[in-house]
C-alpha cells in the first residue's frame, strides 16, 4: 500500500465523518458557525474539516457529540464504525493489520 492509498482512505473517512456531522447539525437545526464557536475554532477551520481537507481529532469529535447530546458512536455512524479496510499497523510491525482510522492507543512494550 502506498502513502497515496493510505491518505485516500483517511480522506474518505474524514468526508464520511463530516457528512455525519452535517446531518446531525441539520437534525438539530444548528449552524456550522455555532459549532465552530463551541469548538473554539474559526469558521474557516471548521469548513476545512467539513470538506475533509483537515482531519477531525478524536477530542473534537467527542466535543461535537457531547454538544449535540449524542454518543460518539451515533455521531460517527455505522459506515465509519464498521469500516473493515485493513492497513499495516506500522513499519517493522509483525502484528498484522489494523482497521483504517483506528490506531493502537499504546505500543507494545
Amino acid at each position: 500500500m502506498t502513502a497515496g492509498e493510505t491518505s485516500t482512505g483517511q480522506d474518505a473517512i474524514s468526508i464520511q465523518v463530516s457528512s455525519e456531522v452535517r446531518a446531525w447539525l441539520a437534525r438539530r437545526q444548528l449552524t456550522q458557525r455555532s459549532l465552530a464557536s463551541h469548538l473554539g475554532i474559526s469558521a474557516t477551520s471548521l469548513s476545512f474539516r467539513m470538506k475533509g481537507k483537515t482531519p477531525w481529532s478524536i477530542v473534537e469529535l467527542s466535543q461535537v457529540a457531547d454538544w449535540l447530546g449524542i454518543s460518539l458512536a451515533q455521531l460517527l455512524g455505522d459506515e465509519v464504525l464498521n469500516e473493515r479496510t485493513p492497513r499495516p499497523m506500522g513499519e517493522g510491525s509483525s502484528e498484522g493489520v489494523a482497521v483504517a482510522g483506528l490506531d493502537p492507543a499504546t505500543s507494545r512494550l
